[in-house]
């Protein structure tokens, strides 16, 4: 009679958040999940991320297969995909209804989750998410992966194999002609998903136009949607005389994902809104400037050992956490109250947070 075999190994799925920043802020949680299951199980998950965010997670050199989602709304493809790996459990870093129902059309007997936006019915084990709300995003990911989350500060998201985003940005920076004379770089992200998270464009070309004049040569980020912000900041911080051409450069919407990560390692600082990019920044361990609009920094705010956050936080509407800013009428200081928590913030308080932060990455 043949002797039986070890049961076979019922494979880990992990689904990644589909947004830059939550992706950053699941990376301890990632990085965690990752080593547990190689030293309990001898195999490495699998993580299922949109295919946009996979030069970035492999940035993070994760101990994982990294399964690209190309279009994470056909439930039936992603669940084939996952099914040819043998996956038989998941952990769902998404709140999305879509990332359950293909976990459990592709037959994942064990899927833990948050069971928010009635997607309940398609989990097995649900986390309630209410009581995470109280802690740093970074926390909330390891609680829903099921690991030990610490006391106090948590885990900082680090980006450790950045060699390619180098390069990249190398060849990104001749082929803008950014020549290489000294001049410290500095970084302005003036984009946001949403415009209450956006200080005004005209505070940051007056920002630009300060931090150039005192010799810093300001590259202004953003993605192609970002394009319009990046231009405004760029032509309204230009003076008519031409002495800032070449000091202040708007490459919105001209650099990939990869090519912005290597741009904001080697910037001397990043001054930005509440984005995306602020974390890639901090995995980087790049001194930032954020300026804080409706964000809820107890659980959004950048873990880099260099962070500067200016806002009014001292509002009865902040944190509201919206992307677009529901106030109307007369404000608590100001006339309107529409964006009061980033139209207060002024142009010198964020130049001398800005200036400091420099200073204190040259020592």
């Amino acid at each position: 009679m043949k002797k039986a075999g070890p049961p076979p190994i019922e494979r880990l799925a992990i689904r990644a958040p589909n947004h830059l920043g939550e992706l950053l802020l699941a990376l301890p949680a990632l990085q965690a999940a990752c080593e547990k299951e190689r030293r309990e199980t001898g195999t490495a998950p699998v993580v299922q991320v949109v295919s946009w965010l996979v030069p970035l997670v492999a940035m993070a050199d994760l101990d994982a297969r990294l399964l690209p989602l190309s279009d994470r709304r056909d439930i039936a493809a992603a669940a084939r995909e996952l099914r040819t790996y043998g996956v038989r459990r998941g952990i769902l870093l998404t709140p999305s209804v879509s990332s359950a129902l293909i976990f459990r059309a592709a037959g994942l007997t064990a899927r833990r989750g948050t069971g928010g936006g009635g997607r309940g019915w398609l989990l097995t084990d649900v986390v309630d998410r209410a009581p995470l709300l109280e802690d740093h995003r970074v926390k909330e990911f390891l609680a829903i992966a099921d690991l030990p989350v610490p006391e106090g500060e948590p885990p900082a998201p680090r980006l450790a194999a950045i060699d390619a985003a180098r390069a990249a940005w190398s060849e990104r920076r001749r082929a803008e002609r950014i020549p290489p004379d000294g001049r410290r770089l500095v970084a302005l992200f003036p984009g946001a998903n949403g415009t209450a998270r956006r200080w005004p464009v005209d505070k940051y070309a007056a920002l630009a136009r300060s931090l150039a004049g005192f010799g810093h040569r300001v590259l202004v980020l953003g993605g192609p949607e970002d394009r319009p912000v990046t231009e405004a900041v760029v032509g309204r911080a230009l003076t008519d005389d031409g002495t800032l051409e070449g000091s202040v450069l708007d490459l919105g919407g001209r650099t990939s994902l990869v090519e912005l990560a290597g741009a904001l390692d080697a910037c001397h600082l990043l001054v930005t809104n509440d984005t995306g990019p602020m974390h890639v920044a901090a995995a980087l361990d790049r001194p930032i400037v954020a300026v804080e609009g409706p964000a809820d920094v107890r659980q959004t705010r950048p873990l880099a050992t260099r962070v500067r956050l200016v806002g009014r936080f001292d509002l009865p509407c902040v944190p509201c956490v919206k992307n677009e800013c529901p106030r109307g009428g007369r404000g608590t200081i100001l006339e309107s109250a529409e964006r009061e928590c980033l139209r207060l913030v002024t142009v010198d308080e964020v130049l001398e947070a800005s200036l400091a932060s420099l200073e204190e990455a040259s020592t």
